[in-house]
């Protein structure tokens, strides 16, 4: 087993390598992600950079530079009111299952969050998928609600779980989530750089 080395932020160079773990999810033996045909590159260049502008995207890369998974937030709801709730998401290459990877990626993310203002975590899970509900709920997730056979694929309908983590208190005047890139070009100011 080679150690992940670091976690950073990712960035539209990290889209091939993401594309690559993330690309098996999406084709038809697979009903993890609900697309079906693969994200192009430079559609995953964009999703990584639009995500940036908001909400973290982070990589774990291993001491020769390979990239292992990642994690990233997006919103929740678009009506103001659900602006303290995030839905994240995590993807895994096959030989980083089951190494810890996982949960140091969610829990630099759920950080990341924290600082950022957010409140809530949601995580929807397709079933059967007993590692990612595992993990979920490793981390303090809770099942919340159950989507019935709400997508096909596979040649056959699939429940969606729904999990929910809260982040921090439920203040009651909270303060306005700060934006990823704003929380970014702070942390490089002040010399970090974009390695977490």
């Amino acid at each position: 087993m080679t150690v992940p080395a670091k976690m950073r932020v990712g960035n539209k160079d990290d889209a091939a390598a993401v594309l690559a773990i993330y690309a098996p999810f999406c084709r038809s033996d697979s009903p993890v992600s609900f697309e079906i045909e693969p994200p192009s590159l430079d559609e995953m260049c964009s999703r990584i950079t639009s995500t940036l502008e908001a909400l973290p995207w982070i990589v774990c890369e291993d001491s020769a530079g390979r990239l292992r998974g990642y994690a990233y937030a997006s919103q929740h709801k678009t009506r103001p009111a659900y602006r303290w709730s995030v839905d994240v998401s995590i993807y895994l290459s096959p030989e980083s299952r089951r190494q810890g990877i996982g949960k140091m990626l969610y829990e630099k993310l759920f950080e990341i969050l924290i600082d950022l203002g957010y409140v809530n975590a949601y995580a929807g899970v397709t079933l059967p998928n007993l590692a990612s509900v595992g993990l979920h709920q490793s981390l303090g997730f809770v099942e919340v609600g159950l989507y019935k056979q709400v997508g096909y694929k596979c040649g056959q309908w699939h429940d969606v779980a729904w999990f929910a983590r809260s982040l921090k208190e439920h203040a009651d005047h909270p303060a306005e989530p700060v934006t990823f890139a704003r929380y970014i070009s702070t942390k490089i100011d002040a010399g970090a750089g974009l390695e977490l």
